[in-house]
Formats: C-alpha cells, sequence, structure tokens
C-alpha cells in the first residue's frame, strides 16, 4: 500500500545570474577610517555574549533521585539522607569536568537542590543533604560532606565555568507553601514558615562562599519553572533573589558582567528555548520582550519554541537544553546515551539556529560517569571539531567579496569574514540594508555545511538570508533560506559540489548588516545529513546498479539520472510510461522513496512474480523523498521486485529495506496525541518487517512545555514476545490545578534491543489539555473542523471518531458543560481524528466497502477512483467547494478508463446513482461502460444526458445497477467510447435486494480482553468469541445482545450462531488476585493506607479430605463480603507485592479466630527483604 513521508530537504531551484555581479575584494580597499555603524539598543552583556560564542555547556543532574531510578523525589517522605542517597564511593568530579574539556565544553550547571529539596553541599539550613548522608565516606577539611565543593574544586582546576541550579520549587522542607502552626494549609499572611527567606539564606551560603563555584564565582543561576499547585503553591520573592545574586556574582561584586539569570520572569537573561530536546526553533531571536513593572516575560513562544523577538527590549540567551540520555538523572533503564546522530542533530539545531546547547551528562550511582557516555562525549566533541577543522572558504586560493563596503574601507573587508577574530567584521554603507557575500573556493569543491556569523556585540539585527552554491557562471542554487542568523548560523545540506557560494543578508530599513565569519566546511562521518531511512535499514541506492552482490537496481527503458540535495543520496531516477526496473534486495519488507508530483503517474508492482498492486506517484504539490510505496511483509530472505511504468513519469531515488533476520522494525502508531490532565491512553506499538524473536525496548516521556510535574516520567518498558506484532504502553498526565493552557511533552522510542530496529515514527507530541481553560467555544471549534466528514472518503477507525463526535455534541447541547470533561471529550476527538487517514485513492488494501444492509448508502467520490489516462487525452480532477468532497472528474475521453477497487461483504444487486454533468441531450448523450475486472458482474452499459444542455449543472444524471454474483473483493471497470463519459462527482451504491450482512462490536472492562472473529456476518452466519483475562483478574459476565451467556463461556471460549442482527459483546471482569504482573502496591505516603483483600491472596492448601479445607468462603461480617477461610497448620497464602519506598510500614490484620493460640508466620521470597524477618509469627486468637 502506498504510504507517504514528509522529510526535511530543501528543493534545488535555479536562479538566473544576477546582470550586476560586480564584487568587491579587500585589495580594492584602503583605510579610510570610516566611522563603524551604529550598535543596536539591546546587546548582549559580557557573560551572554561569551556563552552564545563559546556555544556548548554541561548539565549535572545528580542527587536522590539517581540511586532511586526516578526523575522526580516527590515520595521520599521523612526517608533519611542514608536511605534516598546512598553513595558509599569517591564522587569522581575529575572524571566528570576533565570530559567535559576535553570535548570543548566550557561551563558545568549543577543541580545544587533539586525538586525534591536535597542539597547536594553542607547547608546550615537544613539537615536535608549530602552531609547528614554518613554513607558517604569522603570527609573534607571542614569535616563536612560535600560534592558541590568537589565538584567547584574540579571546575577551577580545569577552568570551568560554573553555573548554579536552586530549584525554586521544594517537595520537602516544611516552609514551602503557607501552612499554619497546626500544619493545616492557610494564606500567605497566615504562613508561619517564610521559604523565600530560607531560599535567599541557602544562596546566600552558596554563592557567599568561595570554595563553590569557578575559583569562587557562578556566571549563571538556574531557577527552574517547576512549581508545587493547589495547597502546595508558593509565591517567589524574586526580587529579593536577584540581589543576593548579583550582589555575590554580579556587578556589584566587582564582575565585568552581571550574573546570567535562567527562569527569572521580567529578570531573565537567559531563557528556556521551549522544550529539552536541545532544538531551537530555525528562526531564533536572542530577544525578549519584558515587563518590569508587571515582572513579566514575553519570549514569543510558539510550537514547542520560544522564538524571540526582532523587537525585542532585553538581550536573552536562547539555551537549548537537552539530555545525552533518555533522562535527566541517571538510572539502569535510561544510561545509554543518544547516538552521535542524534547529538549531531540536537547540535546543528541548537548552535547552529543561534542557541548554545546545554547538554545534560548524568552521574551514575557510582558517582561516576558510565564509560559508554564518556566514549560519546568525547566522540561528540571530537566530531565538532572534525567537521570544523577546515574551513574552504579561508584555504590558500579561496577568496570572500562582497557587493558593498562600508567607506570602501579596509576595516569592514569581506576579508573579515575569515579572520577567525570575531571583534572584525564585514558590513555596508549606510543607507543599503541588503548586501552580499561571494566566497570563491578557487576550485570545485564538496561541502555540505555553510556556517554564517552575525556581528552580535552590535546586536541581532538580520532578518532575512539565502545561502546560494553554483559552479562556473551558470545558474545560482539555493542552499536554504531563512530569516536569523544570530551568534551563528549553520546550514547543514546533503554533500554538494560547486566553486562559489553566495551569501545574502538583509535588515529592517535604517540598519546595516553585520556578518563577523562564515565558513565552508565538509561535515565528519558522525555529522553528516543522515538519510531519512530509519537507523539499521539498509539504503539501496538509485545508482547501486552492480547486482552481483544480490543487490540493486536494473533499467530496461529510458530512464533520466537527475542530482540534486533535495534528492536521497543526492540522485533520482525518472521514466515515463513502458519503462521499467529490478530490484534485487534481501530482507523482510521493502519501501520505495521517490518524487510526488501533479504530473507524475502511476505504476505496477510486484515481488518475486507476485500479484501486481498499482501505486498512483500524483499529488497536488511536488515533494521529493516521499515513501510512495511499502510492501506487505515478506519471508525473510533474497527477493526481486519488478516495477513498470504504467500512466505518466514515475521517479524513485532509493529503495529502503528491512534486513534484520526478521526481528522487524517497531514504531509508534502516530506522532501526534492528546489528553486531558489526570488521564492515562494506552499507546499503539505496531511491529513490521517480521516477528522473528522477542524484542524489547523503551518508551521514555520527556518534557516539552509541559514539565515533568504534568506526567509520569518514567521509561515503560515495551516487549514484544515471539510472533507479536502489536502491544501497547501506557502514557499517564497527572493533575495540575495551575492555569497553563495546553502544554506538550515528548513520548520516545529508544534503547531498542539487538538488531531491532525503531521506525519512521519512534517520537511523537503528546498535548495536555489544561483542564482549568477548556472552553465550550474550543470544543465547538473542533466539533465544526470535523463536520461534514465523511465514511466513504476517510479510512481508519470511522466508529470510534464517530463515538466521540457524538460524546462531544452531547456537552455542547449543555448550558454550561464541565470543564474537565469537555477535555475529555476534546482529547478523545481530537485523537479519533488524528487516526483517520483522508483517502487519496480506492487500493486493494484500501477498497470501497459496499453496503451490507438496506436502507444504507455508500458514496464513492470520483477523484478516488484509480484514473489511467489514454495516450492522447488526460482526466482532470477539477476543484470547487460546489463539487461533493471539493473535487470532481471531467474530460472523460474514450481511450480513458477508471478503476475502483471494492469489497462487497454480501452479494446481491445494488443501484448505482450518478452525480455529474453532461451537456448532451438525449439524442446524443454522454455513455459509460460499466464491468467488473473478474467478471463478479455482468457488463453494464449507460447513456446519460443532463436538463439543460445549454448550461449543464452538476445534477443526478440517473442510475443503473449491478447483480454483485461473488462477495469479496473485486475491481469495477468504468470506460466509455466515442460518445464520451459525464464529469462525474461521485457514485451513490445502495442495495436493492442482498443478503443483509450485520455488525458485530465487542468491548471489555478493565482486566482483559475480548476478541471476535469476525466484524461482520451474513445473515444466518456465526462467528467466535475469544476472552482472554488479565492476570489477577477472571470472567465476572458475558452479555450477548444483552442476553447473560456467562454460564456458557467454556475456556474463554463462545460460539454465537444464526445471527440475524447487529450484535454487541459486553464482557466484564473482576479482580481475582494479585499475580507477579499485576503485584500489590504498599502506599507511598505517610499516612496513606492501602487495603489488602484477603481473597486476593494465592492459596495453597497442603491438605486432603479435610472436613475445613483452606478457601475463600463468603459473609455479610467480611469486609467485600468474603474472607479466607480455615488457613490450616502448613497452609500458606501468598501475594506478590511492590513496595515502592524503603521504610517502616504498619500492617494491621483483621480475622476471626477460634482458638486462643492460633497464630501466623510471615517471611519474604527472597528471603532478606524485610528487616527481621525468619520465624517471625503474628499471635491470632480468639
Amino acid at each position: 500500500m502506498a504510504a507517504a513521508m514528509t522529510v526535511s530537504t530543501f528543493a534545488g531551484t535555479g536562479i538566473p545570474v544576477q546582470a550586476a555581479d560586480e564584487w568587491i575584494g579587500d585589495s580594492e580597499l584602503q583605510d579610510n577610517s570610516t566611522a563603524e555603524p551604529a550598535a543596536d539598543d539591546v546587546l548582549p552583556n559580557e557573560n551572554q555574549y561569551n556563552y552564545q560564542k563559546e556555544e556548548l555547556a554541561a548539565f549535572c543532574h545528580f542527587g536522590p533521585n539517581t540511586f532511586n531510578e526516578i526523575e522526580w523525589g516527590e515520595h521520599y517522605g521523612d526517608s533519611t539522607p542514608n536511605e534516598i542517597f546512598t553513595l558509599t564511593k569517591d564522587f569522581d568530579a575529575d572524571t566528570l569536568v576533565s570530559a567535559i574539556k576535553d570535548a570543548g565544553f566550557h561551563k558545568l550547571i549543577v543541580t545544587a537542590k533539586h525538586h525534591d529539596g536535597f542539597c547536594i553541599w553542607a547547608s546550615d539550613y537544613t539537615d536535608y543533604d549530602v552531609d547528614a548522608a554518613t554513607n558517604y565516606p569522603v570527609v573534607n577539611e571542614d569535616g563536612e560532606r560535600d560534592i558541590l565543593a568537589e565538584i567547584s574544586e574540579a571546575c577551577t582546576e580545569y577552568d570551568i565555568d560554573m553555573g548554579l541550579y536552586l530549584s525554586p520549587w521544594d517537595i520537602h522542607d516544611d516552609s514551602y507553601g503557607y501552612y499554619d502552626e497546626d500544619g493545616n494549609p492557610t494564606t500567605a499572611d497566615k504562613d508561619v514558615l517564610d521559604y523565600n527567606e530560607y531560599y535567599n539564606n541557602q544562596l546566600e551560603e552558596i554563592l557567599g562562599d568561595d570554595k563553590y563555584g569557578n575559583d569562587g564565582h557562578f556566571v549563571e543561576v538556574w531557577m527552574d519553572g517547576a512549581k508545587g499547585s493547589g495547597a502546595n503553591a508558593q509565591e517567589y520573592d524574586f526580587e529579593k533573589w536577584f540581589s543576593t545574586i548579583q550582589k555575590y556574582e554580579g556587578e556589584e561584586a566587582g564582575y565585568d558582567a552581571d550574573c546570567m539569570l535562567f527562569g527569572a520572569q521580567a529578570y531573565t537573561t537567559v531563557r528556556w528555548i521551549g522544550n529539552e530536546n536541545g532544538y531551537a526553533d530555525k528562526n531564533t531571536w536572542s530577544k525578549s520582550i519584558v515587563d518590569y513593572e508587571n515582572n513579566t516575560i514575553n519570549s514569543n513562544s510558539q510550537g514547542g519554541y520560544t522564538l524571540g523577538w526582532e523587537n525585542g527590549n532585553q538581550w536573552t540567551v536562547p539555551e537549548a537544553d537537552a539530555r545525552i540520555t533518555s533522562g535527566w538523572f541517571w538510572g539502569t533503564t535510561k544510561a545509554a546515551p543518544k547516538s552521535i546522530e542524534a547529538l549531531g542533530t540536537m547540535y546543528f539545531n541548537s548552535v547552529g539556529h543561534n542557541s548554545p546547547l546545554l547538554l545534560n551528562i548524568p552521574p551514575n550511582n557510582q558517582g561516576t560517569v558510565d564509560e559508554a557516555i564518556l566514549n560519546r562525549v568525547a566522540e561528540f566533541g571530537q566530531n565538532i571539531k572534525d567537521t570544523f577543522d577546515e574551513n574552504m572558504a579561508a584555504a590558500d586560493g579561496a577568496e570572500v567579496k562582497a557587493s558593498d563596503v562600508r567607506g570602501s574601507d579596509t576595516a569592514f573587508k569581506p576579508g573579515n569574514t575569515v579572520d577567525g577574530n570575531d571583534d572584525t567584521y564585514w558590513t555596508t554603507n549606510d543607507g543599503t540594508n541588503e548586501g552580499s557575500l561571494l566566497i570563491d573556493l578557487g576550485s570545485s569543491k564538496k561541502f555540505d555545511v555553510v556556517s554564517i556569523e552575525e556581528a552580535i556585540q552590535n546586536g541581532q539585527r538580520i532578518n532575512s538570508y539565502k545561502v546560494e552554491y553554483r559552479n562556473g557562471s551558470g545558474a545560482w542554487t539555493v542552499l536554504d533560506e531563512g530569516e536569523t542568523i544570530g551568534a551563528k548560523r549553520l546550514v547543514r545540506t546533503s554533500a554538494v559540489t560547486a566553486d562559489q557560494i553566495k551569501i545574502t543578508v538583509s535588515t529592517t530599513d535604517g540598519k546595516v548588516p553585520m556578518i563577523s565569519e562564515v565558513g565552508v566546511y565538509k561535515a565528519s562521518e558522525g555529522f553528516e545529513l543522515a538519510a531519512s531511512a530509519p537507523t539499521g535499514m539498509d539504503v539501496i541506492d538509485i545508482e547501486d546498479t552492480d547486482t552481483s552482490d544480490g543487490t540493486g537496481f536494473a533499467f530496461t527503458g529510458t530512464w533520466t539520472k537527475e542530482t540534486g540535495t533535495n534528492f536521497v543520496n543526492e540522485t533520482n531516477r525518472w521514466a515515463n510510461a513502458g519503462s521499467s526496473l529490478t530490484l534485487n534486495f534481501t530482507g523482510s519488507k521493502v519501501y520505495l522513496v521517490g518524487t510526488t508530483d501533479p504530473n507524475h503517474g502511476q505504476a505496477t508492482i510486484s515481488i518475486d512474480g507476485g500479484d501486481p498492486v498499482t501505486v498512483d506517484t500524483s499529488a497536488s504539490e511536488r515533494a521529493t523523498g516521499q515513501i510512495w510505496f511499502s510492501s506487505e511483509d515478506l519471508d525473510d530472505g533474497p527477493h526481486t521486485l519488478t516495477l513498470t511504468v504504467a500512466t505518466k513519469a514515475v521517479g524513485i531515488e532509493a529503495a529502503y529495506v528491512i534486513n534484520n533476520g526478521g526481528v522487524g522494525m517497531i514504531g509508534l502508531e502516530a506522532d501526534e496525541f492528546t489528553m486531558n490532565e489526570d488521564e492515562t491512553m494506552n499507546v499503539k506499538i505496531t511491529r513490521v518487517g517480521g516477528t522473528n524473536g522477542r524484542i524489547k525496548a523503551y518508551l521514555s516521556p520527556n518534557p516539552g512545555s509541559a514539565i515533568q510535574d504534568d506526567f509520569y516520567t518514567e521509561p515503560v518498558v515495551v516487549t514484544l514476545a515471539d510472533g507479536e506484532s502489536e502491544t501497547t504502553v501506557p502514557v499517564t498526565t497527572r493533575r495540575n490545578t495551575n492555569t497553563t493552557g495546553t502544554q506538550d511533552f515528548t513520548i520516545e522510542l529508544n534503547s531498542p534491543s539487538t538488531g531491532l530496529i525503531l521506525g519512521f515514527i519512534d517520537t511523537a507530541t503528546v498535548n495536555i489539555l489544561d483542564a482549568e481553560s477548556m472552553t465550550k467555544e474550543q470544543l465547538q471549534e473542533l466539533v465544526d473542523s470535523v463536520s461534514g466528514w465523511s465514511k466513504d472518503v476517510y479510512s481508519g477507525d470511522w466508529a470510534s471518531f464517530e463515538s466521540a463526535l457524538a460524546a462531544a455534541n452531547v456537552l455542547l447541547a449543555q448550558e454550561t458543560p464541565d470543564a474537565l470533561e469537555m477535555g475529555k471529550a476534546y482529547a478523545a476527538l481530537e485523537n479519533a481524528k488524528n487516526n483517520l487517514q483522508k483517502r487519496t485513492q480506492f487500493t486493494a488494501e484500501d477498497p470501497l466497502v459496499l453496503p451490507a444492509k438496506q436502507g444504507v448508502t455508500v458514496r464513492a467520490e470520483a477523484e478516488l477512483f484509480e484514473l489511467v489516462n489514454g495516450e492522447t487525452h488526460d482526466f482532470v480532477k477539477a476543484e470547487s467547494d460546489a463539487y461533493s468532497n471539493g473535487m470532481a472528474v471531467s474530460w472523460f475521453k474514450p481511450d480513458n478508463v477508471m478503476y475502483v477497487y471494492y469489497n462487497a461483504p454480501t452479494t446481491g444487486t445494488y443501484t448505482v446513482t450518478v452525480q455529474g454533468q453532461s451537456g448532451r441531450t438525449s439524442s446524443n448523450p454522454n455513455r459509460l461502460i460499466v464491468s467488473e475486472e473478474n467478471n463478479n458482474f455482468a457488463q453494464v452499459t449507460q447513456d446519460f444526458n443532463g436538463t439543460n444542455a445549454s448550461n449543464p449543472a452538476y445534477e443526478n444524471l440517473g442510475s443503473f445497477e449491478i447483480n454483485v454474483t461473488t462477495a469479496g473483493p473485486g475491481v469495477m471497470k468504468i470506460a466509455t467510447d466515442s460518445q464520451e463519459g459525464p464529469n462525474i462527482d461521485y457514485l451513490d451504491i445502495t442495495p436493492k435486494d442482498i443478503v443483509s450482512t450485520f455488525d458485530i462490536t465487542a468491548s471489555a472492562t478493565t482486566g482483559g480482553s475480548v476478541d471476535v472473529s469476525a466484524d461482520q456476518v451474513v445473515q444466518g452466519g456465526s462467528f467466535d468469541i475469544t476472552i482472554t483475562p488479565d492476570s489477577g483478574y477472571e470472567i465476572s459476565q458475558v452479555l450477548v445482545g444483552g442476553s447473560d451467556v456467562t454460564e456458557n463461556v467454556q475456556e474463554g471460549k463462545y460460539t454465537v450462531s444464526d445471527v440475524q442482527s447487529d450484535i454487541k459483546v459486553n464482557v466484564m471482569f473482576s479482580f481475582a488476585n494479585y499475580t507477579e504482573a499485576n503485584r500489590f502496591q504498599f502506599p507511598t505516603e505517610e499516612d496513606d493506607t492501602a487495603t489488602l483483600e484477603a481473597e486476593y491472596f494465592t492459596l495453597q492448601n497442603t491438605g486432603d479430605n479435610e472436613r475445613w479445607p483452606l478457601q475463600v468462603s463468603e459473609a455479610e461480617w467480611a469486609s467485600n463480603g468474603k474472607f479466607v477461610d480455615s488457613l490450616n497448620e502448613n497452609d500458606v497464602i501468598s501475594v506478590p507485592y511492590f513496595a515502592e519506598k524503603i521504610g517502616t510500614y504498619k500492617i494491621t490484620a483483621t480475622y476471626r479466630s477460634g482458638s486462643t493460640v492460633n497464630s501466623l508466620a510471615w517471611s519474604t521470597e527472597p528471603e532478606g527483604l524485610i528487616e527481621g524477618e525468619g520465624g517471625n509469627t503474628v499471635a491470632t486468637p480468639s
């Protein structure tokens, strides 16, 4: 079945050589003492400038979460520092700091206190710190345990700048939030403990002590935006804190510039980029709009990015934070580093988009950094060095010229842009807000990276750029174009060969552009722009014509070669009707990648001589790098694909092949989801290209504009057994009582088991609807956007869409619907909408389904037919709002043919009504000749004419009948003769006399699943029901068409016979007992109680023929109406459990006893999980 994928490539565009190609070189200039251009009003201070020029900073998340496999330490309760911070080895600060130094990083930001409130320095204001963790063996000369001081010492030794992350949100400290003297929630004016003072004291003790920081100095303070809600809300005294920070680290303390502040509202000088993926928007400004009076900041947040403003009034460094692993804190399930390709993409999308990259490098639970992470950090640094080691624009024989030079002065010469000095720059004369640089490489060279740096010491002002290349005096081809440059713009493309590059930049009127540096580079292998195929797939280039190794293409007919950066591997071939190719490959699934275009057509494809399928490569707009064919799953091994161009041109660039021994490839079902707060969604993961062996990966939630307090952060294990092709994984959001608006985070498949490929959709955005701000108008807008959608135009789960739409309309009918319920309805409809795909053509895999019941009409839109053009005439798809679905098919000539792939659930006679346009009269009508390719109905010839030949309109032209004799798939052929066909909008197909088919639907409550053997059954037919309880659950009730058949279900199976109507199957499950896969959960909060009903234990009766055997009995006095009866000597009841936290728990047993000497003995498996176990007995007398 044909598929489509969007890829990020630039279409090369030929541009004529400018008539005025007159360039100015350095040799034509002289020292004219020309004044510098005026700088902007908004400029970076020295710290900000250095940060954007240094480009790389490291983050270090380390604390209790490192030892407890979590991202946020919300549930530590009264656990002691020794219980949650279990490091027993020296912290290895030297390895961490030297590694980032060697890799080219210039700064390290340390999480001195995360949201859990635990301090990794010896604080005088709390005993919830590392100094109280007596397991940690390193005691300094002051007699204290202090990891922040150890890191500071290493940063001082290696001269690495330091940033301080000190979380304002503190889950642990009693002063956080507003509580009275009895610990009850209250208002700010009645608050007993002042958290703002507590936080300020901790700022004072760190910033005021020279043992912390690089030589006693911090250049940035990070105040994370996460914040408690409800009773745990806290208003921060930012101005007091900022004053303290600058007192010790700013100009007031004698430094050249104020300390940079992150998360400081109007005082922010380093801003969040809007996501935690390490990506900045392509067009990013280093300025925000702040309002000191109201202490607000507007950084132009859009689509998961903060874009900044061209007219901003405060310089804010756009900082892109990201993780080298899947989590911020180290954990056994999130220790694998990202690939060098992924880090390269981060680098080019952060540093290359005017944003320094802040990359988290987490120490492990042994106090050092994993070897694999250290190696990846070193590899990352080496790839940066290798990529930018040789600037072709500055090489011998190369020269840079300009279209205009300010004052014809050497001070502003174009050569300044390759002198390696950021202080010098090229610029133009006043009144000239646009200029160009010409980089002449001296000879043709291969490159894939162009670098441009603006002279940001004078401000950021360039708002348009274009990069072009050519050879000799040929036409210029656009490599990239956009808006901002800033500290650095990196243009990365597939490799091209040229001898000239032209860079054109412009600004607003009244300002001149200023460029400090340019560069032309060849990326290292690790940093090369990867092809669109997922890592692990074979990519067979269209120019691989050597088939001696069993892989490659062979061509018949005329195939025209093309090259360009817009093609996969820069290569493409296209051919017209009649040409063909074969592709030899080895694997279990193949995809063809190429061009879709309005003037491209169809091809037939078969594999290993099997039945051919038709694919259509036409599209409303031209696009390259598109997947327009994917095969079914194949037996793993060698195969031969044959393609024949059937109609108009077909263009192909490469083949992607899954070739991993049939292990296959997994991917998410969609790249975007919508959820409510406090909701769990089961995300479907599918496996294609084979199901050999058990596979494993992780699904990791990653913050975006939604932070970790808004969703559950821990990675979820994804497993599929041998033979399994599909599973679901839960993703859970949390309740946030603050008004936030819609926020988003991402879910990412990662860490695949050996051989497994992560597919085309391995990351998805999850939008969280804000329960506090959902409005009736928003829901109405979504409903309006899908009104008029037709089942016949969309494929996918239409039933879920209809159900979600109906539920939304029920709420909209209410005068004041509940906001939370509207949010749920919105999410359900949005997801159902996104799970539908608008058809582009009926195919064998996605056919038109004929109606199966009397009174039902199916509409077949003509533009969805397979349209085969003749040698002299082409069909025309006319567009107009007057047509159904906005389109109709015209110009039906004798050599044109329409094909409609259909599926008939049943046999019988159907009436086909034609909606169309005819300018003919009854004496000279249009004609349709309708037949069935497999002779499933007899040929019909029908004439049509309009009611007004002089002014024809689209109308009901008439109808004809077909008698389908074979149920199942078929192909309807619609042709014409010399009378020509009418213009066709759609066909309405209605049963006249058929054997009815009935719908079978099934649903189940939590605790298991139900499957039916057929979704539709013909009248009088039968179907099977298969019921599978989850671990620990049992079947409670089974309703078939409203009738209770529970007693007749045998081993989860039941058969329904003689079906005479639509049938709904409803299965209810009840909880039976806890299992290894579904454990009893110990409470996680102090004073919480979890009730464990005895009947949910697993019973092991050891006696034979007992008068009172061990069993579950019923009684009114028992909780839940049941109890465990007759627990005799040597009998055992057991329950699998999970305790999230270590600590002391009180267990109270409720029982009845008939003896004064009864007792219970308890233990765990394996032994040693509970202190003091073994031989423990508890008396249970009557």
